[in-house]
């Protein structure tokens, strides 16, 4: 048996496991997205302005605003019983921030726009509660996970990303105009221990340290739309 008649037969096995593993994989999915337990949330709100001042001496600082603007996101969730849910969420928000900064004694102050994305990773933990009829279910919780940014410098080109740990709350109320969709009402705040300051600046000129960090904290108010699915 030559070479070429000993690979076949493995690299068809390969084939057909991963036929098999997709198969499973989509079987399961659909079985579990088929269960009335489970609701799709589509998010949309306003996100308001929040200022952070990271300042080591007084030639080294960086302090600014992250502007307000979209924060857009979905999310599954799964309700074991009326009264809570576990949800998967990923939230986005783009943003300038204009800032002023300064880190070497022999330089002038520095102004400029940086283009900043983030992108939130949150496992949401709700208590739920329906009023009436049932037409209106309040809702709220923690909110617990990472945020994943990107800093853009304009003037240089330059990029830096990093992760962080991200914890925040929500309220809200959904709104039932159907059996299967509601109209979300929402309030949420979330916050980072050091989203700004940091690394994202040291790829400006070099490896430039600030000890301080500035905690992020990012308003919401908005709302969406759920749906429920299966029977």
């Amino acid at each position: 048996m030559n070479q070429t008649d000993r690979v076949i037969p493995k690299l068809k096995l390969v084939i057909m496991k991963k036929i098999v593993f997709i198969f499973l994989f989509l079987a399961m999915t659909t079985t579990i997205l088929a269960q009335s337990k489970f609701r799709l949330n589509a998010y949309g709100s306003y996100v308001f302005d929040d200022g952070f001042d990271v300042y080591n001496d007084a030639n080294t600082y960086y302090y600014g605003k992250i502007k307000g603007g979209l924060q857009w996101g979905g999310g599954i969730e799964y309700t074991p019983t009326d009264y809570g849910s576990i949800e998967l969420l990923y939230l986005n928000k783009s943003s300038d921030v204009p800032a002023s900064f300064k880190f070497v004694a022999t330089d002038p102050q520095r102004n400029e726009t940086f283009k900043l994305s983030h992108n939130y990773i949150l496992a949401g933990f709700n208590g739920l509660k329906k009023f009436g009829t049932g037409k209106a279910e309040g809702y709220g919780g923690a909110l617990l996970g990472v945020l994943i940014s990107n800093l853009e410098s304009p003037s240089t080109g330059k990029s830096d990303s990093k992760t962080d740990f991200t914890w925040g709350a929500r309220m809200g109320t959904n709104i039932w105009v159907s059996e299967k969709i509601a109209i979300k009402l929402q309030a949420l705040v979330l916050s980072s221990s050091k989203a700004t300051g940091g690394g994202y600046y040291w790829s400006y000129w070099g490896p430039v340290y600030l000890n301080e960090y500035s905690t992020m904290w990012q308003f919401g108010l908005g709302g969406g739309l759920s749906f429920k699915l299966g029977k």
